[in-house]
């Protein structure tokens, strides 16, 4: 089964000479590049919501759009990998180096920072056909709608992985404050798991338990409409019963 990695970088600020990125996939260098990128663009997408009120004496249809607008660094590296070989559990490590500043006797004038985000693993098959994200986009939302909304509690948000990858904006507490740490100056490196579950391969910034089913947050969705000048246009249809006080979202498409 072939995987795409894609990683994005920015140098937010330069000395010098542009830093290296090194890609390791347990242990084996896969790549290695300049983060020549210094510059940012801004990426968005549309929700559509279509609700419904109704009840014995009572029924409201309205529609609404929220535009969801993200900033993102203008070039990503995309990674072809083979996972024929993989193990249920690897490790992705993203090293930077040569990233300097003129540190000199207690001083600095001048400094540089790199920015990584974000970084996604996704089957190549999947990021090839819109339509396959489409029927994933539902089925989530369907599973959404049958836990009763329930994610954000004990046992909610924080045991689910965002799929197919990490970015400072994500719908985890967990993530985001794991993307704090990748606005980096000096030589770092950047530690994730890849693990096996519902058959594909997904990153995973820490060790616990992933449990249910994935969070795929908004970014991504924008990101990907950039990337592939496809638009998904979907529209959630939400029903409220009134005399029962229950929402449904049928997660359709339109």
């Amino acid at each position: 089964m072939k995987y795409y990695l894609i990683i994005g970088y920015q140098l937010l600020e330069k000395y010098r000479k542009f830093p290296i990125v090194r890609v390791r996939l347990n242990g084996q260098l896969v790549d290695e590049f300049l983060c020549d990128n210094e510059q940012t663009t801004e990426i968005s997408v549309q929700r559509r919501f279509s609700k419904n009120m109704s009840g014995t004496c009572f029924n409201k249809t309205w529609d609404s759009i929220e535009t969801s607008k993200f900033m993102t660094p203008a070039k990503y590296k995309m990674i072809e990998l083979d996972a024929t070989s993989w193990p249920d559990k690897g490790e992705l490590t993203i090293e930077v180096s040569d990233n300097n500043s003129n540190y000199n006797n207690g001083f600095m004038t001048l400094r540089s920072i790199v920015w990584i985000t974000p970084v996604i693993l996704i089957r190549k098959d999947i990021h090839d056909n819109i339509s396959i994200l489409y029927r994933i986009m539902k089925k989530l939302r369907q599973e959404l709608s049958r836990s009763g909304y329930k994610w954000d509690g004990p046992n909610g948000l924080e045991t689910r992985a965002t799929w197919p990858g990490i970015s400072p904006y994500s719908t985890r507490e967990i993530d985001r404050e794991s993307f704090e740490e990748l606005h980096g100056g000096g030589e770092f490196t950047l530690h994730f798991e890849i693990r096996k579950k519902h058959k594909t391969y997904i990153l995973v910034v820490d060790s616990r338990p992933v449990k249910g089913y994935f969070c795929v947050d908004q970014f991504f969705l924008a990101w990907y409409e950039h990337h592939t000048k496809k638009c998904f246009n979907l529209t959630e249809r939400i029903t409220h019963c009134v005399d029962t006080g229950q929402y449904v979202d049928t997660g359709q498409h339109s």
